[in-house]
């Protein structure tokens, strides 16, 4: 029963063909599962702050369930979504000439005080 509702909303996601999903809350392994089957890749545990402004570089809209999403939803501002390892950590790079005007941020680290971040 929970698998099929679960691949319910997922179906109710992938009818519009997205190429990459942003929650700031989780997404259960079982929902994953669904949308990796189908090429959709996902991040999950996105901050808000960062969510609004990828959705406003990218032109999407956020929503709050599946059911209320529209085709004009979907943003169509990215070009390239990779995932790089540097060093032992994973980072995701949206890419696109929509995306360069809106935000850029350096990471930098390497020492006991962990990451920080800068906006350029």
């Amino acid at each position: 029963m929970e698998e099929e509702y679960i691949e319910e909303l997922c179906m109710q996601i992938l009818k519009f063909k997205p190429d990459l999903v942003i929650t700031e809350k989780g997404l259960s392994d079982l929902a994953c599962h669904f949308l990796s089957n189908h090429g959709l890749s996902a991040i999950r545990r996105l901050r808000k702050t960062d969510n609004n402004r990828i959705a406003k570089a990218c032109g999407a809209v956020i929503v709050n369930r599946p059911d209320e999403l529209q085709e004009s939803d979907v943003g169509t501002g990215a070009g390239l979504f990779e995932v790089k390892k540097i060093g032992d950590e994973f980072f995701a790079f949206i890419e696109g000439r929509e995306i360069i005007l809106w935000c850029f941020a350096v990471l930098w680290g390497g020492w006991p005080g962990g990451i920080g971040t800068r906006s350029l």
